[in-house]
């Protein structure tokens, strides 16, 4: 074999000493950094139009409901309607509709029936996508709300939750255009934890970013990490509270039906998850058994209709006189829209009107645009 001449060698020394250097001033995390902004939408990101069908880029939608529980199956319904998303259902569950046999050898039997309940319709969920071989699905209880551009929102967040898997521009998911290396991305919370030694990104110039004093009530600090105003924050997550709209990949709800139900290895010994739904999946999520999303704010929230606070929640019995029309932490809600929708206007309201824009065009809402970055943080 003929030895390489001393220009060869030269040459090749210099392409290494280039590749290190990239890599240090780029992805090594010894400082707060920008590593990319938003990618060329020419360089093969277009599996992103999935996002503007009716399941949002997943494969199917599916929204838990009592069904003692109609009227709240009316409001999902209409309000899929009007944002042109398609809906299955499961049906919620009562303590007296499950035996005592099917409850899991770790249960905590200190929480109440109902939250058992609950936890089973979850279940249902996550069992019909493995049962159906589904490539992905969003899983949401039937008393959320949702902003009149959630397509657009969609859009901003797979730039962004597909960035952090891969941190590369160039590397295109071949399956879903969220990305392929995720088991949980968990979108309506209230309350969450970020994986801060891990990078995160930032939407900026979100116009449906409500002021902080708008959030939902949230039962966790804000995540440690530098977010301007009007951005939307995604992270990995270590963990969440409230389950009332995540999105599973296939994998990801073999996981989870493992774990909660099946528990073939004994996982409930590594990881607390004799808990309710959410805590349970929160926990999975820290532990590193599911990897997981999310964005801060919330980017669902909730909605009750008028009448009395009874009214809001099937699993705990709520007291209070009779309120309004309430919608949280939606900066345009669909649902305190829909008339305006369904009488053709394109002028929608905000929740609250002491914000910058009470009154937007929707066409202009749902075509709004901003900035994604994905930041590398030093300190974990």
């Amino acid at each position: 074999m003929a030895l390489s001449s001393p220009r060869q060698r030269f040459g090749r020394f210099c392409l290494l000493l280039a590749g290190i250097s990239f890599f240090v001033l780029t992805l090594w995390p010894t400082g707060r950094r920008t590593i990319f902004g938003s990618p060329n939408p020419q360089r093969g990101w277009d599996n992103l139009d999935t996002i503007t069908n009716g399941t949002l880029g997943f494969e199917k939608i599916f929204s838990i409901n009592l069904p003692t529980r109609p009227d709240k199956k009316d409001n999902i319904i209409l309000g899929s309607a009007v944002s042109d998303l398609k809906v299955d259902w499961i049906d919620g569950v009562n303590p007296e509709e499950i035996s005592p046999k099917s409850y899991p050898y770790n249960w905590n039997f200190d929480h109440e029936p109902t939250e058992y309940a609950a936890r089973r319709a979850h279940l249902d969920a996550i069992q019909r996508v493995v049962e159906q071989r589904l490539s992905s699905a969003i899983i949401m209880e039937d008393d959320v709300d949702w902003d009149v551009s959630v397509k657009n929102q969609f859009h901003s967040f797979a730039l962004a939750v597909r960035a952090l898997q891969y941190l590369s521009v160039n590397q295109i998911p071949t399956h879903s255009p969220y990305g392929d290396d995720w088991d949980v991305f968990w979108l309506g919370h209230c309350g969450m934890e970020c994986k801060t030694q891990e990078p995160y990104a930032l939407n900026s110039n979100d116009p449906t970013v409500p002021a902080t004093r708008h959030f939902l009530p949230y039962w966790r600090d804000p995540p440690p990490l530098e977010r301007p105003d009007d951005a939307r924050l995604t992270c990995a997550l270590k963990d969440g509270v409230c389950s009332n709209f995540y999105a599973v990949s296939r994998r990801g709800a073999q996981r989870i039906l493992s774990a909660l139900s099946v528990n073939p290895s004994g996982l409930a010994e590594e990881i607390d998850i004799g808990a309710q739904f959410d805590v349970s999946l929160g926990r999975m999520c820290g532990h590193g058994y599911l990897r997981c999303f999310s964005s801060y704010p919330s980017l669902t929230g909730s909605f009750r209709a008028a009448g009395t606070a009874a009214k809001s929640s099937d699993i705990h019995s709520e007291e209070g006189d009779n309120s309004d029309f309430v919608s949280r932490g939606v900066m345009y809600s669909t649902m305190l829209n829909i008339n305006r929708i369904l009488r053709g206007g394109r002028a929608v309201h905000s929740t609250w009107d002491d914000v910058e824009v009470p009154i937007i065009d929707s066409e202009l809402l749902s075509n709004h645009g901003g900035k994604t970055s994905v930041i590398v943080n030093e300190d974990p």
